[in-house]
């Protein structure tokens, strides 16, 4: 079941009547029901598709629907939170490793140990980046990074594994891949959305 988050309903209204549309006209452009609109804008809650669907339509990010309160001034841009993506893409190495070691394996306590430090390292990575997110409450790209990033990672070792032994990748890994990159270049988005939202507060 997927779970609602918290938009602003004065938000949705505002960009609404800028635009000059009725809650008909909305429900139309944005794909959802009218019965969905009316609720958005009556208790301000909105399921995570529903919301990525009117941040689509308003050509908004969907931090921007949350009108959350201002943030202490920072000079974090989008790029400085790099480590996080690395993070996540070496812990999913580590546990795809982990998934796919022979059984003559199971036993090498060398092993065990490269798989404990990769983690270690992962997580190590993550953790700065995740404490300040979740500070800022950009709850939104951290789960767009966590979704988004094992994909893309999976991608590269399906493409890396594809030329090492001269086939073809599927186009189920193609698909997976392409799904994990749009979500990364969302988590991306909302990151500079947050970043500018902080520089135009200072």
């Amino acid at each position: 079941m997927e779970h609602d988050m918290k938009v602003s309903s004065s938000v949705i209204r505002r960009l609404r009547t800028e635009r000059g549309w009725s809650q008909d006209q909305l429900a139309i452009a944005s794909g959802l029901s009218l019965r969905t609109i009316q609720r958005v804008e009556a208790k301000g809650i909105a399921s995570m598709a529903s919301a990525v669907s009117l941040a689509a339509t308003f050509e908004v990010c969907l931090i921007e629907l949350q009108n959350e309160p201002a943030v202490p001034a920072s000079t974090t841009s989008a790029f400085a939170y790099h480590p996080l993506f690395l993070g996540i893409a070496i812990i999913t190495v580590a546990v795809i490793i982990e998934a796919a070691r022979p059984l003559t394996m199971a036993q090498s306590s060398l092993f065990l140990t490269l798989m404990v430090l990769m983690t270690l390292v992962g997580v190590l990575m993550i953790l700065p980046a995740f404490v300040d997110l979740v500070r800022k409450r950009r709850y939104i790209a951290l789960a767009l990074a966590a979704m988004g990033m094992p994909l893309v990672t999976l991608l590269a070792i399906g493409l890396i594994y594809a030329i090492a032994s001269d086939r073809v990748p599927s186009w189920h890994l193609s698909v997976i891949g392409a799904a994990g990159a749009a979500l990364v270049v969302m988590a991306v988005r909302e990151l500079q959305c947050a970043t500018r939202s902080v520089s135009a507060r200072r």
